[in-house]
């Protein structure tokens, strides 16, 4: 499987789960004009901490985990066939505080994560060089950098917002547009091949009759024609995705 390194978004790996054995990906190995992140077959990132490397993906069989650099894995969630997210353990959470030493004194620009248990078992626990990735996120004066946050830079920040983002998924049913390994996104039970996919977003001018679903939440669906203008979706504006014809 392949995954980026977190805070350069390339450095392409292939990680095999089975063995935790990676290796780099050749630039030869990438499909013919991918361009972006996006178009490339990755289920998720790695970040190296003091030559350490730790890892958050996609299984093949949707679970999404943290992969230690001592190959212990944590699951943290499971994607539905339909979709929908599926909490192993609805409680288990993730903390990062400042790191200290052991007689309380700040240990200067480290971080603390913690993964912990729904019933408050410590699973994991290290320090991290946190300092380094705010002082790349604080240097960005790109385009992007303004609708990056710090989760797009450190790892263990992106790895602690999963577990309420996949909680309130699970609690709530919402089933998000996804693609899969095969670039074939599934939407109302429809198989789809991601370049076939169409959108539009809410004001536009429909661009082909049939119904469209919610990106966000694919349980909502309505019919168009063409021509009709798309709606907002519960007073926002959403993107749509064509699912089929009436």
């Amino acid at each position: 499987m392949w995954l980026y390194r977190h805070h350069t978004a390339s450095d392409i790996i292939d990680l095999d789960h089975d063995t935790g054995r990676w290796r780099p990906v050749a630039d030869s190995e990438k499909p013919a004009g991918a361009k972006v992140l996006a178009d490339l077959p990755v289920v998720g990132s790695y970040e190296i901490e003091d030559g350490k490397h730790f890892y958050k993906y996609w299984t093949a069989d949707s679970r999404f985990v943290f992969r230690s650099f001592d190959d212990r894995v944590f699951e943290i969630c499971q994607e539905r066939r339909d979709g929908s997210i599926f909490m192993q353990d609805p409680g288990q959470r993730c903390t990062i505080e400042p790191a200290r030493y052991g007689d309380g004194r700040l240990r200067q620009g480290l971080s603390e994560v913690k993964l912990i248990s729904g019933s408050g078992k410590l699973l994991y626990q290290l320090d991290y060089n946190a300092d380094y990735y705010r002082r790349l996120h604080d240097s960005d004066i790109t385009a992007a950098g303004s609708v990056r946050d710090l989760s797009d830079w450190d790892f263990f920040i992106a790895l602690q917002a999963a577990f309420p983002y996949f909680r309130e998924r699970a609690e709530s049913g919402l089933v998000e547009l996804t693609i899969d390994n095969d670039n074939v996104a599934t939407i109302q039970g429809a198989r789809i091949a991601r370049d076939d996919l169409l959108y539009a977003e809410s004001g536009q001018t429909c661009p082909r009759t049939g119904v469209w679903a919610a990106v966000s939440d694919l349980r909502h669906s309505s019919e168009f024609s063409q021509g009709d203008r798309l709606p907002q979706h519960q007073g926002h504006d959403i993107e749509w995705v064509w699912s089929r014809v009436r």
